[in-house]
């Protein structure tokens, strides 16, 4: 078994690069076409309980490929996931919203009502490779943390933006938070948990109805993404209680174990009945190619392997992060990534989207 720390969603830099592309009047070069194959069931099959969903990830950083990715989001389930870190700069105090900011707003909410989406949406503050080191920070506020009363307020102004602008279904504050923990200790977990208490209420004022969480790194608070594995750390969840909807995890057990059959069968029991809250999966992949070696097999029995989780736990919803793999190269850690997607980079469907696709036609309670 390889322990490796968990660190999956590196790739979401090129969400955010595509995102300010196309809102600044980027290229418009239209995106390959891609399609998923149709499948059936067994009418009488039972419900699922969970919505199933893809990341807003384009295939390239144009404006016209982010539009793709919200159109085969709405053929692949009926939530997306928009991730991304604060626009620091538009929100701190004195700020004020810039038309890029506008103007995404405006697409976003037009693409998710045209192609019929839920919106999941993650305030992604941290870097995907330092959990503990705020993301994008105006120059004046390099190496600032979640004490500084200045990126303290533009965090909850920003969650309140967009509570108020998207009304989304999940609206998630902090990503794989548990490594903020881990990463800077318990003094900077503290004041990001006051800071997210104080989001939570804001949030909550202006879309009640709105589900408000973080999300946890599964395989961090299970202790095993180190080497030695440490001690579960579920006590970092019960912190949030009680402004907490939902235990919603990440999930790539690829970055610990080098295949599917090391992974175990009850891999996702531990989740069950822990917390009174339901368990979703808030993003999840298993890469179908390891060592340079196609094997899309363990793929596909990862994805059975996630559905049936879903289904034993009652999941709200389930997101798969990549709808298909990036054109663009995978750089350093984040090689396994680049091959998570339910199509390559051209479009073609591998072995697991049949899978998915039979559980879309599954009756969606």
């Amino acid at each position: 078994m390889t322990r490796a720390p968990a660190r999956c969603l590196a790739l979401l830099g090129l969400i955010v690069l595509a995102v300010l592309a196309f809102a600044c009047g980027g290229d418009k070069k239209t995106a390959p076409t891609v399609a998923a194959p149709t499948a059936t069931v067994d009418p009488l099959a039972r419900t699922r309980s969970f919505q199933l969903g893809v990341s807003s990830q384009p295939i390239e950083p144009t404006e016209s490929a982010y539009r793709d990715a919200f159109e085969l989001a709405g053929q692949l389930g009926e939530v997306v996931l928009i991730q991304r870190a604060p626009p620091w700069e538009d929100f701190l105090p004195g700020g004020t919203v810039s038309p890029r900011t506008e103007r995404l707003t405006l697409i976003e909410r037009q693409l998710a009502e045209e192609n019929k989406l839920q919106l999941m949406l993650a305030i992604d503050p941290t870097l995907p490779s330092d959990r503990g080191a705020l993301a994008g920070l105006p120059p004046r506020l390099a190496g600032a943390g979640f004490a500084n009363p200045e990126l303290r307020s533009a965090f909850i102004s920003y969650a309140k933006y967009l509570a108020l602008n998207y009304k989304p279904a999940y609206l998630a504050l902090g990503v794989e938070v548990d490594l903020i923990f881990g990463n800077r200790g318990d003094a900077s977990f503290r004041n990001f948990i006051s800071l997210y208490f104080e989001a939570y209420d804001a949030v909550k004022e202006v879309s009640p109805e709105t589900k408000v969480f973080p999300t946890f790194q599964y395989e961090d608070l299970l202790g095993i993404s180190s080497d030695p594995p440490s001690q579960p750390l579920w006590s970092l969840v019960a912190r949030f209680q009680p402004k907490i909807d939902v235990l919603a995890v990440s999930t790539f057990p690829g970055s610990v174990f080098s295949s599917i059959q090391e992974v175990p069968g009850d891999y996702f029991d531990a989740l069950r009945g822990r917390f009174d809250l339901p368990v979703a999966f808030a993003s999840v992949g298993w890469p179908s190619e390891v060592g340079g070696s196609p094997d899309e097999v363990s793929q596909l029995a990862f994805l059975q392997r996630m559905t049936a989780a879903a289904d034993r736990l009652d999941s709200p919803f389930l997101v798969w992060f990549l709808a298909h793999d990036p054109q663009a190269p995978a750089d350093n850690g984040s090689a396994r990534l680049s091959t998570m997607g339910l199509m390559d980079a051209m479009g073609h469907p591998k072995n697991a989207l049949r899978v998915w696709n039979a559980q879309l036609a599954r009756p969606l309670r």
